[in-house]
Formats: structure tokens, C-alpha cells, sequence
């Protein structure tokens, strides 16, 4: 097998061709195509990294934002059941105090009936004893027999009115 030298001029000058158009390449392609590709690579990272951070700072506003909100509802709760609380306080005043008034009415009232009670059998009494008076002394005016001092008791008795 021989070897012709074309054939190897033909061989070495591809070879010396590759190379050149590999360095020129590389120059002119790869290394800007490769630049390019690395700042497309920290862009895109960067954005994802940022897209974190407010993913972040999302959560942590969310999180601010819930435990307020729960703070707010227990602080309402509180306030509902303080003015529960004073509302219901006030309300048994004013039950006590109604229930005072109405006792010292009540009680009153009894001694006002009691007073008036007193007053109307004391003028019964006087007037009892005006008409017992009056009675006698039509009946010793008269000294008839017992059948007549009755009759005249009852028609005296009838003939006043109370």
C-alpha cells in the first residue's frame, strides 16, 4: 500500500483547514455565542432570583398580614365581650335598682293602706259609738219593753247611713 503524497498534502492542508476555521470559529462564533448564551444565563437567574425574592417578601407580608388579622379578631372579641360585660353589669343595676324602687314603693303603699286602714276604723268606731250614744238615749228616753227597744235600735240603725 503506498502512500501518495497528494494524498497526504490533501490530508495535512484539511487538517491545517479545520484548525484555522475551528480558531476562527472560536473567535468569531463561539465565544461571542457562548458570551451571549452566559449573559442570557445570569438574566435568567437573576429574574429568578428576584421572582424569589418577592416570592419571599410575598409570603412574609402574608404572614404580617395574618397575624394581624388575627390580632384584630382577638382584640374585637375582647372589646365584644368588655361592652358584654358592662352591659350586663349595668343591666343587673338597673334590676336592682328597679327592684329597690318597686320595694320602697310596695312598702309604701302598706303603710299609706295601713294609715288609711287605721284612720277609717277609728272614724267607724266614733261613728259606732255616736250611734250606740244616740241609740241609748232614745232607748232610756223611751223605756218601752225589749221587743220595742230592739225595733228601735234597728230602725235607727237603718235610718243612718255610713
Amino acid at each position: 500500500m503506498e502512500f501518495d503524497k497528494e494524498f497526504w498534502v490533501t490530508v495535512v492542508f484539511t487538517f491545517i483547514n479545520v484548525i484555522v476555521l475551528y480558531i476562527i470559529l472560536k473567535k468569531l462564533l463561539f465565544k461571542p455565542v457562548t458570551k451571549h448564551m452566559d449573559d442570557r444565563s445570569k438574566k435568567i437567574q437573576e429574574a429568578l432570583d428576584l421572582a424569589e425574592e418577592a416570592k419571599r417578601k410575598v409570603d412574609e407580608m402574608k404572614e404580617e398580614y395574618d397575624a394581624k388579622l388575627r390580632v384584630a379578631k382577638e382584640e374585637g372579641n375582647q372589646i365584644i365581650a368588655d361592652y358584654k360585660k358592662r352591659a350586663d353589669k349595668e343591666y343587673e343595676q338597673a334590676v336592682v335598682t328597679a327592684k329597690k324602687e318597686a320595694e320602697l314603693i310596695i312598702e309604701k303603699a302598706k303603710v299609706e293602706l295601713e294609715v288609711e286602714k287605721e284612720q277609717l276604723i277609728s272614724e267607724v268606731k266614733k261613728q259606732m259609738s255616736d250611734l250606740v250614744l244616740e241609740a241609748s238615749q232614745k232607748v232610756l228616753k223611751e223605756n218601752i219593753n225589749t221587743e220595742n227597744n230592739k225595733k228601735l235600735i234597728s230602725n235607727f240603725i237603718d235610718s243612718q247611713t255610713i
